[in-house]
């Protein structure tokens, strides 16, 4: 606008000055006009005129070239705004000179390298590529070609390697054809390639979690065609061959459950079903892929999946055969919660993949032989952690870790070979249980069959190895018990055989020939086993009412005081007279409530198992009333027991060393089942040639009590 302005003022200017000129010409004569005057006059004007002109044009050549830099200017910053946009950047490569050329658009120069220089800002094996690349479109053999380069290896941290998508082409040619200079355009493609990495990786996540999953899942297609089907829905409906399946082009509305469905206006929904899968075979058969029969009752969560407009792109079923919950009311119940619960918000296929890991305490896991890096993964998107393989193997046991060492050098030497292991960790539940995990690993094949990395999953497996673990427990101990049950009937069997034998035995002689002096003998032995096998017997009937808890105990207040040497006494009534006894009785009175029968019987049975072994010496029982509890001892200064027969001391019919029985062989074993029942203890202390001794303990309640004023030993 300016330059037009400026061109009109300096037209009406010459224009004006032509005029006065031609005017004052008019006025003069033609024979003024030769005079010497005249003639310099029309010489200065000529000059001035050339020199306007001059001036004129000079204006007009600097406002177009003004003119001309700012909309180069304002070019290149469209320039600049479209390659920063498309990421594109653009360089010249001169074949005379062998240089390449890269105009900055932020200060407007041209900026030139030399092979080497340039080859500085690309990875060094991809710049032989374009070297070549060019080289091919210099010699004439193509018109252009292209080039996948990456850039130099960053230096900083945190920044990454780019991709560049390199064409070359011809800018210019010499007088004889031949390209002088070509034009290189190069885009950055990372961010495409990184999210086609990604895409590529969450595909072979989803296929292993699709046919790796603990529910059938199926997927069809936008027109409702099916399209994909996981082994454990093929292994639920019993297809053998699922590529036929797959080529039938079965709909969803074959399926009986969904033949209502309305595939345009479909939303997000959960079904339960039951079908007469025979029925429908006889009336309406559309899939005989299927074998399954009966009846079937089947749950079913389907979800829809649309782009961003809303169009439906595919359908996901995700479902499970409920069959034999339905027929348990409590089992359908909370399965029905748990399912509803599982399922309420999930909106889309990679939520319900990711629920489904979460629920079922799966975790996925991918490990790179290369970097010896192992990725824990809870859901499809993230990893949560990010192990070497040395931290990976100190989180296990240290008597397992050379076993997980070997397969982590399974994975490294690339091994194709899936596999599954179970390794327990230093890791804690929450009850402080060893976390146990279960590894399924499947090797990743490139195109060439070649191992790239590992995927797989990780299970915790704990509950269910301590499941196991107990069960085995548990069979242990049954197995024990029923060989305990066996021996005890064994050797009452054998202590029952003996004395009645005995009895037998000497019954029968009466009906042989005997001498009449030898009758009394023959009644006495008679009496004497017969004594010991009604006590065995009384003795196995109580000890096995005790076994199935049938005693019952009656507790009431008594002087304990006044028992306890009566107890005693009658326990020792068998003692020689070199045995010396001692009762040590620090009360004159001890009301507490007890149950009178069962510890009298305890303290009777433990003074006679004292006077077994002692034929000589002395024999001792004492008590004291302590914090709620009666602390008796009874202890003999007889011959001992070994370590071996004190640990076997309340076995039942226990024989010791000398192949000798202490009584029926019950006695020790009821006074402690008494004692255990009563909610006390009992303990043995023994020593060869030094004596034996019981420390009794039960719980009573001190209603009163009189101490004597001192004890006489």
């Amino acid at each position: 606008m300016r330059t037009n302005l400026s061109i009109k003022r300096t037209c009406t200017l010459g224009i004006l000055l032509l005029g006065t000129i031609a005017a004052h010409a008019q006025k003069e004569n033609m024979d003024t006009i030769l005079d010497i005057h005249h003639i310099l006059g029309y010489l200065v004007a000529g000059l001035l005129i050339t020199i306007f002109v001059m001036l004129f044009y000079n204006r007009v050549y600097y406002y177009r070239e003004k003119e001309a830099r700012r909309q180069s200017d304002r070019l290149n910053a469209q320039l600049s705004m479209i390659i920063d946009s498309n990421k594109t950047q653009t360089w010249t490569y001169d074949v005379t000179k062998e240089l390449f050329s890269q105009f900055s658009v932020e200060d407007m120069k041209e900026v030139r390298f030399t092979s080497f220089e340039f080859s500085r800002f690309y990875d060094r094996d991809d710049f032989q590529e374009l070297l070549k690349a060019i080289n091919s479109v210099e010699e004439g053999r193509e018109l252009s070609a292209s080039a996948y380069i990456k850039s130099s290896k960053p230096k900083a941290e945190g920044e990454i390697q780019r991709i560049y998508e390199t064409n070359i082409s011809i800018l210019r040619r010499n007088k004889k054809g031949e390209p002088s200079v070509l034009l290189g355009i190069q885009q950055d493609i990372t961010d495409e390639r990184e999210q086609m990495e990604k895409s590529r990786r969450l595909m072979m996540r989803y296929q292993t979690v699709f046919n790796t999953s603990q529910v059938d899942m199926i997927y069809y297609d936008a027109d409702g065609y099916l399209v994909d089907i996981n082994d454990k829905a093929c292994e639920t409906f019993k297809v053998s061959d699922r590529d036929a399946l797959l080529k039938r082009k079965v709909r969803i509305t074959d399926i009986p459950a969904y033949r209502h469905l309305d595939l345009r206006h479909l939303d997000d929904f959960m079904l339960s079903s039951y079908t007469d899968i025979d029925q429908v075979k006889r009336e309406d058969e559309r899939v005989p892929e299927i074998k399954v029969g009966g009846k079937m009752y089947y749950e079913a969560d389907v979800s829809t999946i649309h782009d961003d407009r809303g169009n439906l792109q595919g359908i996901v079923t995700a479902g499970r055969n409920i069959t034999e919950m339905v027929e348990s009311n409590q089992r359908q119940r909370q399965a029905s919660l748990l399912l509803n619960k599982t399922t309420k918000d999930v909106q889309s296929y990679i939520n319900n993949i990711n629920y489904s890991l979460k629920v079922s305490d799966v975790r996925l896991m991918n490990y790179d032989p290369v970097t010896h890096e192992l990725e824990i993964y809870s859901d499809l998107n993230s990893a949560q952690y990010r192990l070497t393989q040395l931290k990976a193997i100190s989180l296990i046991k240290e008597e397992e870790r050379l076993r997980a060492r070997g397969l982590f050098r399974r994975m490294d030497r690339r091994r194709k070979e899936p596999f599954e292991a179970t390794l327990r960790t230093i890791m804690r539940d929450k009850t402080g249980r060893s976390v146990y995990l279960n590894f399924h690993i499947i090797p990743v094949l490139d195109k060439d069959g070649e191992v790239v990395h590992y995927f797989g999953m990780c299970r915790n497996e704990t509950e269910m190895t301590y499941t196991e673990q107990q069960l085995l427990e548990e069979t242990a101990k049954a197995q024990e018990t029923e060989q305990l049950k066996s021996s005890f009937l064994l050797n009452m069997s054998y202590e029952l055989r003996t004395p009645l034998n005995a009895v037998v035995g000497f019954a029968e002689l009466y009906n042989g020939e005997h001498s009449p002096e030898d009758e009394p003998v023959f009644a006495e032995e008679i009496k004497s086993n017969t004594n010991i096998l009604l006590s065995l017997i009384n003795d196995i009937l109580f000890i096995s009412r005790l076994d199935a808890h049938m005693i019952e105990f009656n507790l009431q207040t008594y002087d304990f005081a006044t028992l306890f040497d009566g107890w005693c006494y009658m326990g020792w009534s068998a003692l020689g007279p070199s045995v010396k006894t001692v009762i040590e009785n620090p009360y004159s009175r001890l009301e507490v409530v007890i149950d009178q029968q069962n510890l009298g019987m305890v303290i009777q049975r433990l003074c006679t198992y004292t006077t077994y072994e002692i034929q000589e010496g002395l024999v001792r029982a004492k008590y004291e009333y302590h914090h709620g509890e009666l602390m008796i001892t009874i202890e003999e200064t007889g011959r001992g027991l070994s370590q071996e027969a004190q640990a076997k001391a309340f076995n039942r019919f226990v024989r010791d060393e000398y192949g000798g029985q202490r009584g029926t062989g019950l006695d020790l074993p009821i006074v402690k089942e008494l004692i255990e029942q009563m909610g006390g203890t009992i303990e043995l202390q023994s020593e060869l040639g030094k004596g034996t001794a019981f420390y009794v303990s039960i719980p009573c309640e001190l209603i009163n009590y009189e101490r004597k004023s001192e004890v006489i030993a």
